[in-house]
């Protein structure tokens, strides 16, 4: 995009999308949210995505091998159908295919699609082949369903509400970072490049919390960054949030690897995207059933923060108990 009238990746979308003035008269919730939600003749409802990776912009040919690129380009894609609560069924992939690219690396990439889709019960449907001038590219579009009752937006948090998110956070933009290093990849280096190269959509723990009677008012997940993506909820809620910097959940990994680094963990844990991780919110009289069924099903999940009443505000209490406002601005951004 041209740099003389320089927008946003949030204010683009928003400015195109505010041009659209149809709406199908059955949408239940169309673009603004991690998936588009239509009913279907079941009682279902059908939900809807799609994701695009380019090389370059969210991979590097040098540093993934095409089994892992398979891989991630549908995680990314269940993870949208996760933090819908839904269960995804069936995608469409398209392939910008450049002259570059090698049949072998094509079996290769198909190899982790199979991979996953296997994993997920999920089905490759179709899709399209197309030539690219010089980057490859893959898009998906997929389709989950979802009940009806135990749909999940960005749009409902309360004041008062408690913040919750599933398994550890900073990994996956740590071990971006060191990709780029050339130095000897520790045991706890490869276990953060794996978390980028190779992100666990939560499928699971969505099912866990689509299938109990919690109140979840609101949820997403983590592709560009904390706190970026609280904000997401925050401006749908029309709330505000707080979150603890120590009850931010890590791995050891990325903990022995910050401290033997000398890296401040804030901007990996706070901006960092691509977790994929589900944060959603929760009233307090739910938060021991929820972490009761959480235990039962040996799956992580952390409370971090509380909604507030001021709008569109995401502050962090430090350790000391100093409170700072955070900027929205400083995840992921393509433009």
């Amino acid at each position: 995009m041209s740099k003389k009238n320089p927008l946003g990746e949030f204010e683009l979308i928003h400015r195109l999308t505010s041009r659209l003035k149809y709406r199908a008269a059955n949408s239940v919730l169309s673009i603004g949210d991690d998936c588009a939600v239509y009913p279907v003749k079941s009682g279902a409802y059908e939900v809807i995505s799609t994701d695009a990776l380019v090389e370059d912009i969210h991979f590097k040919l040098t540093t993934i091998t095409p089994e892992a690129l398979g891989r991630k380009a549908l995680a990314v894609s269940l993870s949208d159908i996760a933090a819908m609560g839904g269960t995804p069924k069936r995608v469409l992939v398209t392939l910008g295919i450049p002259k570059k690219i090698s049949v072998d690396f094509l079996d290769k990439l198909y190899s982790g699609f199979n991979s996953i889709c296997n994993q997920f019960q999920v089905e490759i449907a179709g899709g399209d082949t197309v030539s690219s001038p010089k980057c490859f590219f893959i898009n998906v579009s997929i389709i989950g369903e979802a009940n009806p009752k135990r749909v999940f937006t960005r749009m409902g948090a309360q004041p008062g509400d408690s913040i919750f998110v599933t398994g550890t956070v900073g990994d996956s933009s740590l071990g971006l970072k060191l990709l780029s290093k050339k130095t000897k990849l520790t045991k706890d280096h490869k276990f953060l490049i794996d978390r980028h190269l190779n992100p666990t959509p939560r499928v699971v723990e969505a099912g866990i919390l689509a299938r109990s009677k919690l109140n979840v008012s609101a949820m997403i997940d983590i592709s560009d960054g904390l706190v970026q993506d609280l904000y997401h909820i925050c401006k749908a809620s029309k709330v505000g949030a707080k979150i603890q910097a120590d009850k931010i959940p890590q791995s050891p990994e990325f903990v022995r690897t910050c401290k033997k680094n000398l890296y401040a963990p804030s901007p990996f844990l706070l901006n960092g995207g691509e977790d994929y991780e589900l944060l959603f919110t929760l009233p307090p009289d739910g938060v021991k059933n929820l972490k009761r069924q959480f235990l039962k099903a040996k799956a992580r999940v952390t409370q971090i923060g509380e909604i507030t009443q001021k709008p569109k505000k995401v502050y962090l209490e430090k350790s000391d108990g100093q409170i700072m406002a955070l900027p929205e601005s400083e995840g992921f951004n393509h433009f």
